[in-house]
C-alpha cells in the first residue's frame, strides 16, 4: 500500500481517503452556520477535533490549510490569511492535546478547548475580523467583548461534544479500521 510519511505518522491511502472525507464533513458543515459573519455558531470544531486527534498537529495543520482555501472558493468568501493562521493554530492546538490519546480526558479537552477558543476564536479571529471591517479602538474593544462572551457560552457546550464524539467507541471503531497496519 502506498504512503507518505514525511518522518511524520505515515499518511496511507486508507488514511488520505478518511481525512478528505472529514476535510469534505467540515467544509459542508460551514455552511451551517447561524449568526451574523462576526459572531458565528457553528459544528465545525468537532471535525477539527477529531482531524486532530487521528492525525496529529501536522497533518492536521495541512489539512487547515487546505480546507480553509477550498471552503472560502466554494462559499464565494474573499480569502484572507489571517483566518487560515487560525485555522491552523486550532488544530495544531487541540492536535497538541489529543494526538496519540486513545481517550481523551475531561482535562485535556478543557484545557485545549479553552487555549482555541481564548487564543484562536476570541483573540486571533476578531484581530481579522477588526482588520477587515477597518475597526479601530472603541469599536474594536466592543467586538471584542461579544466574542468574549459568545466563547463563555459555547466553552461547556464545545466540551461535552468533543468529549461525546472523540470518545465514541463507534467512531474508535472507524478510525480502528482505518488505521491498521
Amino acid at each position: 500500500m502506498k504512503t507518505l510519511s514525511l518522518g511524520y505518522a505515515k499518511l496511507s491511502t486508507k488514511r488520505m481517503a478518511l481525512l478528505g472525507i472529514l476535510i469534505a464533513m467540515q467544509i459542508i458543515l460551514g455552511r451551517f452556520t447561524f449568526g451574523p459573519s462576526y459572531l458565528k455558531f457553528g459544528v465545525t470544531f468537532i471535525i477539527v477535533a477529531l482531524i486532530a486527534k487521528w492525525y496529529g498537529p501536522l497533518w492536521g495543520g495541512t489539512m487547515a490549510i487546505f480546507s480553509d482555501y477550498i471552503g472560502n472558493l466554494l462559499n464565494g468568501d474573499a480569502y484572507y490569511f489571517g483566518f487560515t493562521l487560525s485555522a491552523i493554530a486550532g488544530v495544531v492546538i487541540y492536535g497538541l492535546f489529543f494526538y496519540n490519546h486513545e481517550r481523551l480526558s475531561w482535562g485535556r479537552i478543557i484545557i485545549a478547548t479553552v487555549l482555541v477558543l481564548l487564543i484562536v476564536n476570541t483573540f486571533m479571529n476578531t484581530l481579522w475580523i477588526a482588520q477587515l471591517s477597518g475597526l479601530h479602538d472603541s469599536a474594536a474593544l466592543k467586538l471584542l467583548e461579544v466574542r468574549a462572551l459568545k466563547q463563555l457560552i459555547m466553552a461547556p457546550i464545545q466540551v461535552i461534544l468533543i468529549y461525546t464524539i472523540t470518545n465514541n467507541r463507534q467512531l474508535e471503531s472507524l478510525k480502528q479500521l482505518v488505521f491498521a497496519d
